[in-house]
């Protein structure tokens, strides 16, 4: 009875890591251009201003409208209709009380749209569904990333990177009430290493998000200020071994992580169901795409370096496709 019992456990345990194991093989990625099955392109008109977005950072739909946000070439939010006419914009920079120095992230809740700008005195803005301004609040130093919780009162998660200057070394905190927890340390063996992501928080379900950190190879579910290990995600050997690199100049880290072939610049999306989560290997970009609840339905696919060229970044997911996006367009791509 006892080894039965030892076997069924042993059983169990093992069924537990399968279950939390995404298995990423890269020999196994279908061209995105051959799986897919129809495409959908919106064409982006500028009729409001002399500003237009030149970057697409990140994109998300709040009703009928269309937010995106450029956070480099023309920084601001712009809001378009569903027919791809710019309708309203915030783009007012400087130290003005109803300004900002440098947006990093935007959420859309219930009131309208919160800007993270994080370049100043970190502060959370606030904007009415108009884009019109309504005031301004701190937010926690130093962060990349945030998401706000959409209950009345509810909390609000960042990500600070690998940032590990000086005694906080906190790498995602979590703020409720004006109570600050930290959630999640730095690792020690990625400390100030970072990539550019331009999304690691994505809404699955209420107030549970999944979170991907810039260099680690797992998801974490996080819910009530808590955050646990989701899935890992196993790259069979091309994941980098950061413990001996020498990580003073992190362009010259993901150069030579990119030469090794190994994997660098992951981000994720999600629309609600659907999980997208992308990363280069050398030249080629993958997306590795899966339901949340359901990991033996992952799909990856490959886009080589001319096609992505052509398409733009991956900025959303949306209805179950995968949205890319530049300056003057989106293209809303559903696979097989």
């Amino acid at each position: 009875m006892i080894m039965s019992l030892m076997m069924v456990s042993c059983t169990e345990k093992k069924s537990d890591v399968e279950a939390s194991m995404i298995r990423v093989n890269l020999d196994d990625a279908l061209p995105l251009k051959e799986a897919a099955s129809s495409i959908n392109v919106l064409m982006l008109n500028d009729s409001l201003s002399n500003h237009f977005p030149g970057n697409i950072n990140k994109v998300e739909w709040m009703g009928d409208s269309i937010l995106i946000l450029d956070s480099w070439k023309d920084p601001g939010l712009y809001m378009y209709d569903s027919e791809g006419v710019l309708v309203n914009s915030y783009t007012k920079r400087g130290n003005g009380p109803d300004e900002f120095v440098g947006i990093v992230d935007f959420n859309v809740v219930p009131s309208g749209v919160v800007l993270l700008d994080t370049y100043s005195t970190s502060q959370r803005i606030y904007l009415d569904r108009n884009l019109s301004f309504l005031y301004k609040d701190d937010a926690e130093v130093q962060a990349n990333h945030f998401f706000c919780e959409s209950g009345a009162g509810g909390g609000v998660w960042y990500d600070r990177g690998n940032v590990a200057y000086g005694p906080n070394k906190d790498k995602l905190v979590y703020v409720e009430g004006g109570n600050r927890k930290a959630v999640l340390p730095v690792p020690s063996e990625v400390e100030n290493v970072t990539f550019a992501s331009y999304n690691v928080f994505v809404g699955v379900s209420n107030d549970t998000i999944l979170y991907l950190p810039a260099v680690e190879p797992r998801i974490y579910k996080c819910y009530g200020g808590h955050a646990e290990v989701f899935c890992e995600l196993d790259f069979h050997g091309l994941w980098p071994d950061f413990s001996g690199m020498t990580k003073e100049n992190p362009l010259d880290l993901m150069r030579s992580i990119a030469a090794d072939g190994k994997i660098y610049s992951t981000n994720m999306l999600s629309d609600g169901d659907n999980v997208a989560v992308s990363f280069f290997c050398k030249e080629d970009f993958y997306v590795l795409r899966f339901s949340h609840d359901d990991f033996s339905s992952s799909k990856l696919f490959k886009v080589d370096k001319d096609t992505l060229d052509s398409l733009g970044a991956l900025v959303a997911m949306k209805d179950g496709c995968l949205v890319f996006g530049g300056p003057e367009k989106l293209l809303k791509i559903r696979t097989n």
